[in-house]
């Protein structure tokens, strides 16, 4: 049998065999290649051999004369059969069907095959016996150990990285047991290819056009680069180094060139890698030339191009050491900012942004002159002329002024001196000046242009509109050429000005204007210098003045206010005006200085204002006075009672205009008149008689009129008391019958109350003035009383009637006979409410006898011996009996208390 995985290195094989030798066992132990070998005894055996053949014939023994021997120096991947031989007499040997495997041989022929240009290396070998499976590592150069496990006879390594040395190593595994395997082959060790240069730049040497140097980052595993660039004219150029730069040399200037590189280790190249693009230092600008411009500020010039040149760099230098630069991407460039009839130094240079080219040929370059300064112009304002003058700058030059109008048509004038007259100017124009000069070849620019402005035209078409409630006029006019604002004035009769504004359109305003007259408006258009002249244009009429002393007076009765005033200047008629507080309005108006204002609302404040009139406008209204109307009328009167004490609380929502108030009380029946004062809506009439049937009327009282309300409220105070309470009592029943004398007021019905010393309470309801109280108990005293019902109140109640009901009847009657010789009975009972005396009576068929107390008990004497008579007692109150007891019997000559109900 093998040894399977996971079993222990020592491995027992045992069999049974036929024959003399039996049950054959082997421990083999796979790190030393030893088996042990073990049998059972064999009876008379004195020693045994043990030999084991492997597949090629090749034989070993060991004897022993015990039950187990030992052979050493096993060969790996052998399967040995076993013979065991007993030994005696005789010989018997085992059946040889016994056999066990060694541990494999290491793998032979380990061979890598390898790519650089991929990341996959393939280890092989040679299969081996006795082999579970193949265990290969692949150990790199920083050590890290990347593991294959297979049953075939080779092994795929994926991504492998550049750079690196990798060792192979492989092993076979025992097919015994897992901790058993051939041990692993010698190394075999390849290089993988370089891993690719990075960060290459290309650096041009500034200082010479011929050089460029070449830099890298160290590639691992690379032993030595070679660096290629192409021109960009087809020129090849290359170098070698061991290191991380390469010098590129015999460059042309000008040339941008491609840099590729790639890294070598003796077994791979890598692909080319590019880098940076190599610029060599451009060329130098040739054939410079300036270009004839005539300007006052700048100067351009020319060049052809120049190889590997991004920008061109110009340099113009001014003698007194001033530079001027300018930057072109084409062949020609302008210096801006330059001094105006000046020469300067210039010369252009070809960039890269990384290298300048050598400075090219000099060249001067000439500005055109500079232009007059200083000019200035004086105005004669009479002559409608103006004089140009400026300062000369160059002797033996010729100036010319230029005058132009914002129209366009000019006016030139040339002179050698420094000044020139233009006549005969238009009014309302704005001229723009400017002067020139030129020596000859060129012109100068034009000076900084100066204005002059002639006398502005006369304003037109003016007109006026009043704002009355201002007293403000708007004054517009046409706009005039030549002005830079307007002046509005207004004037009276004699001239004297009154308002003006000053405006930049064609319209302003005159405030403040005086009131109540008639003004000339005229408008001057300002210029500059000059100012046209003004002519009266227009007329406006200001708004009446104010009228003064206004009063106001009211008629109560027919709430009309007289108005009056003093008259106002302008005003040919009047309107007066009444605002109420809540917002109503009404008027009068008049031509004389006095108005009446009817059909005022009651209960407002009203504020008074006259304004002054005329055909166009409303002049400002007065100072307001003020006037009060009426009050008017209280609405929604209450009136409510406390019946207990005939209090009554009236209230009312107040009328507009009142500011205090009188609650009055009227009845027919009461001739005091009860009333209450208050600044608020309600108030309180105390201690009103009883019974009273009262009409309610609230006057408001405003600040010089009354009113009173219209509305009929009335009051009714609670019911008076009851009187002449008569009470009396039917002695044969629980009733009492109740009397009284009607009350006072209205009254609805009677309520009459009966109260017992416990507290119980008996009643009865009456619309007439006599009522019966039933169900009144025995032996009771009772409080009677009479009380008035209205709708609203319970009237005071009556004086109060006591009453006692009739007495209870007795109780527990009991009969004695004293003294059967003389027949003297003595009878007992319990005490009865209410009871003042108690009657009792014996009687027989043919007679009745009686006896009383005002105790409980008494006795009859004589009754005779032999007679049966029945007792009762009965009891007595104010006139009044009780029902009878029981019945208790009495027999002259036995006693009994037997009782009959």
């Amino acid at each position: 049998m093998f040894l399977e995985p996971g079993e222990s290195n020592n491995v027992t094989y045992s069999t049974t065999t036929i024959g003399t030798v039996s049950s054959i066992s082997v421990e083999y132990n796979c790190l030393t290649s030893t088996e042990t070998i073990s049998w059972d005894a064999v009876f008379g055996a004195t020693s045994y051999r043990a030999v084991i053949t492997d597949g090629q014939g090749r034989s070993l023994n060991c004897s022993s004369t015990d039950t187990s021997c030992q052979i050493s120096n096993l060969v790996c991947g052998e399967r040995y059969t076993v013979w065991i031989t007993a030994i005696a007499n005789c010989e018997s040997t085992s059946d040889g069907s016994y056999f066990f495997e060694t541990a494999p041989c290491p793998p032979k022929a380990p061979k890598v095959y390898r790519e650089c240009s991929t990341s996959v290396i393939l280890f092989s070998w040679e299969p081996t016996n006795n082999t579970a499976y193949y265990f290969a590592i692949a150990v790199d150069s920083d050590g890290l150990v990347t593991e294959c496990v297979t049953v075939e006879t080779s092994c795929y390594f994926t991504d492998t990285v550049c750079g690196q040395t990798y060792s192979f190593y492989v092993s076979a595994v025992y097919t015994g047991g897992l901790d058993c395997n051939s041990g692993k082959t010698e190394g075999l060790v390849v290089k993988t290819a370089p891993c690719l240069p990075q960060n290459i730049y290309a650096i041009a040497n500034c200082n010479s056009i011929s050089s460029v140097i070449i830099t890298w980052d160290k590639a691992a595993g690379a032993e030595a680069y070679v660096v290629e660039a192409r021109g960009n004219r087809k020129d090849f150029y290359n170098c070698t180094s061991a290191n991380t730069s390469c010098t590129l040399t015999d460059l042309d200037c000008g040339e941008s060139m491609s840099v590729w590189i790639v890294a070598k280790n003796g077994e791979c190249t890598t692909d080319p890698v590019m880098g940076d693009v190599a610029d060599t230092v451009p060329c130098i600008p040739q054939n410079v030339s300036a270009v004839d411009t005539c300007s006052s500020d700048s100067a351009s010039f020319t060049w052809n191009f120049a190889s590997g040149a991004i920008i061109y760099i110009g340099m113009a230098v001014h003698v007194t050491g001033t530079v001027h630069t300018c930057a072109a991407m084409a062949t020609e460039c302008t210096f801006p900012d330059l001094q105006c009839g000046e020469e300067y130094d210039a010369y252009v240079l070809s960039t890269n942004l990384k290298c300048n080219s050598s400075e090219s040929q000099h060249i001067t370059l000439q500005t055109a002159p500079c232009a007059p300064v200083s000019v200035g112009a004086t105005r004669d304002c009479a002559a409608n002329q103006a004089v140009v003058s400026w300062q000369a700058l160059q002797t033996g030059s010729l100036y010319t002024a230029v005058l132009q109008d914002e129209h366009g048509p000019t006016v030139n004038c040339s002179s050698s001196s420094n000044n020139c007259t233009f006549t005969n100017l238009l009014c309302g124009m704005k001229y723009n000046v400017t002067v020139t000069t030129n020596d000859g070849q060129c012109g100068s620019q034009p000076s900084t242009p100066i204005q002059i402005q002639s006398v502005p035209c006369d304003p037109q078409n003016i007109t006026t509109v009043l704002q009355c409630d201002t007293n403000t006029a708007n004054v517009t006019w046409t706009a005039s050429a030549g002005a830079n604002g307007y002046t509005a004035m207004a004037t009276d009769g004699q001239q004297q000005r009154l308002a003006s504004c000053h405006s930049m359109g064609t319209s302003c305003q005159l405030t403040s204007l005086p009131c109540g007259m008639r003004l000339n408006v005229t408008v001057q258009a300002d210029g500059a210098t000059c100012n046209s002249s003004s002519q009266p244009k227009a007329v406006v009429e200001t708004a009446p003045c104010v009228p003064t002393n206004v009063a106001a007076a009211l008629n109560c009765s027919s709430n009309i206010a007289s108005v009056t005033w003093q008259s106002a200047l302008g005003a040919t008629w009047y309107l007066v005006k009444a605002e109420g507080n809540q917002g109503y309005k009404t008027s009068c108006n008049n031509t004389v200085t006095h108005c009446d204002i009817p059909n005022l609302q009651c209960g407002q404040e009203y504020t008074i204002t006259v304004m002054g009139m005329n055909g166009n406008c409303v002049g400002p209204a007065s100072q307001p006075v003020t006037l009060v109307s009426a009050p008017c009328p209280n609405t929604g009167i209450r009136a409510s009672l406390d019946c207990s004490t005939n209090s009554a609380l009236i209230s009312w929502t107040p009328g507009n205009g009142s500011l205090s108030f009188n609650a009055t009380l009227k009845s027919f029946q009461d001739p005091q008149k009860h009333n209450c004062l208050t600044n608020g809506s309600s108030c309180s009439i105390s201690s009103l008689p009883c019974g009273q049937h009262y009409n309610i009327c609230v006057t408001g009282y405003g600040q010089t009129c009354s009113t009173s309300s219209k509305s009929l409220v009335t009051l009714d105070t609670a019911p008076c008391v009851p009187t002449q309470v008569n009470v009396s009592l039917s002695c044969g029943s629980d009733t009492a019958s109740v009397s009284w004398a009607a009350s006072s007021g209205l009254v609805s019905y009677y309520t009459v109350t009966a109260v017992d010393d416990f507290g119980h309470t008996l009643t009865c309801n009456s619309s007439s003035t006599s009522c019966d109280i039933r169900g009144l108990a025995c032996g009771q005293t009772y409080n009677v009383s009479v009380t008035a019902m209205s709708m609203d109140c319970t009237g005071q109640r009556s004086e109060v009637r006591r009453i006692n009901a009739a007495p209870c009847a007795p109780q527990s009657v009991v009969s004695q006979l004293l003294d059967c010789q003389t027949g003297d009975v003595q009878i007992s009972w319990q005490s009865s409410k209410g009871a003042q005396i108690y009657y009792a009576q014996a009687k027989s068929t043919n007679k009745t006898l009686l006896c009383n107390s005002t105790s409980t008990s008494c006795t009859i004497p004589a009754l005779g011996c032999g007679q049966t008579y029945n007792i009762t007692v009965v009891a007595e109150a104010n006139g009044c009996s009780s029902n009878a007891s029981a019945i208790s019997q009495v027999t002259a000559g036995k006693v009994t208390f037997e009782q009959t109900e």
